[in-house]
C-alpha cells in the first residue's frame, strides 16, 4: 500500500501543481521502483551501476507478518557511483550498487534468526544527481522504514570491538553477527521494548496517509523510555558504566552470552528518560563502496 497521496503531494502551498516539489518527486521515484520486478536476495547477480534499492520480507518471523503481501520495504537504501564529496566524475562501470546490497545480504545470513532466502530487493539504477534525493524522497514514502528509522544499525559500519559500544536495535533483535558478538546490551530499550515499538511502528506504516498518520508517527518518535545504561560523563572521575536498570542490564547482557563483572558497573541513583533514537555509531550508514 502506497503512503503517499500524489494529488496532495504534488501542489504547493498555493494549490499549483510543482512537478519538481519533493512530494511529486518522491511519489515518481517510489511509482518506478516499484514498477521494477523484485529479484530474490539469494539469487542477485553482480551488475555495473549505481542507485536506489529496497529489501522486503517474505519469511514466516511474526513481527514481520503484517508487512507480507504489501510494497512496505524494511530497509532503503542507496549506492552512489561517484564521490559527492568531491565531485568526482561517476563510474559507471563499477557495480557499487550490487556491492552495497550483497554487505546487507552477508549481514543477514550471519543474523541467527534471518533466512537470505526469505528477503527479495528492488533496485532502480539512477543518475547520481538523483540518488541522495531519491533515498530521501523513499524514506518520505514508506516512512517509517523499519530497519531505517526503529530498528536502526543494519546498514552501519563496524563500529570496532570497544566494549563500551552498546548493540544496535537491529543487533538486539536480529543477533549473530561476529562485529558485535561482545558488545553490551542496547542502551536504551530492552528486547521486549523494541519488539513492542517495532510493532507499533509497523501499525503506523500500514495507516492511510494524512494528519492521524502523521500524529501517531509524531507520538512513537517523541516517546521516551527510561535508560537501561550509559557511559560515564566525560568529568566524571568513576569511569564505570552506570546502570540505572540493573535487573534489564544484566538480563539482556546474560541473554546475548556477555559477560559483565561486578566491578564494570555502578548503580545510578536517579533514573533517566531519554528518546529511541539511534546513536552516532548506529547512524554511520556505509551508503559509499570504496571499491
Amino acid at each position: 500500500m502506497p503512503n503517499s497521496t500524489p494529488e496532495a503531494l504534488a501542489e504547493d502551498a498555493h494549490g499549483r501543481f510543482n512537478p519538481l516539489g519533493l512530494g511529486q518527486l518522491s511519489e515518481n521515484l517510489r511509482q518506478a521502483l516499484e514498477a521494477q520486478p523484485k529479484v530474490a536476495l539469494a539469487d542477485l547477480q553482480t551488475f555495473e551501476g549505481a542507485g536506489l534499492y529496497a529489501l522486503y520480507y517474505r519469511g514466516t518471523l511474526p513481527i514481520y507478518t503484517p508487512l507480507l503481501h504489501t510494497n512496505v520495504p524494511l530497509y532503503v537504501g542507496k549506492a552512489e557511483a561517484g564521490n559527492s564529496s568531491y565531485g568526482d566524475t561517476p563510474n559507471e562501470r563499477k557495480p557499487k550498487l550490487y556491492r552495497r546490497i550483497d554487505k546487507h545480504r552477508t549481514s543477514i545470513k550471519e543474523s541467527d534468526n534471518l533466512s537470505v532466502g526469505d528477503f527479495d530487493v528492488r533496485y532502480l539504477l539512477l543518475d547520481d544527481v538523483w540518488i541522495v534525493l531519491g533515498e530521501r524522497a523513499l524514506l518520505r514514502a514508506y516512512s517509517p522504514v523499519l530497519w531505517n528509522t526503529l530498528l536502526t544499525g543494519f546498514g552501519s559500519n563496524p563500529a570496532g570491538g570497544a566494549r563500551t559500544n552498546p548493540r544496535s536495535y537491529w543487533d538486539t533483535m536480529h543477533p549473530g553477527r561476529p562485529r558485535a558478538a561482545n558488545y553490551l546490551c542496547n542502551r536504551t530499550l530492552t528486547r521486549q521494548e523494541i519488539d513492542a515499538r517495532v510493532k507499533e511502528g509497523i501499525e503506523v506504516s500500514l495507516m492511510m496517509p494524512g494528519a492521524d498518520r502523521d500524529r501517531a508517527l509524531a507520538v512513537l518518535r517523541r516517546r521516551k523510555y527510561r535508560a537501561i545504561w550509559s557511559l560515564p560523563g566525560k568529568k566524571d572521575d568513576d569511569k564505570r558504566f552506570v546502570v540505572y536498570r540493573p535487573d534489564a542490564f544484566m538480563e539482556e547482557n546474560a541473554a546475548f552470552g556477555v559477560s559483565v563483572e561486578s566491578a564494570e558497573w555502578r548503580e545510578a541513583h536517579t533514573s533517566v528518560s531519554v528518546a529511541a533514537e539511534p546513536s552516532e555509531l548506529e547512524e554511520a550508514d556505509d551508503d559509499q563502496d570504496g571499491g
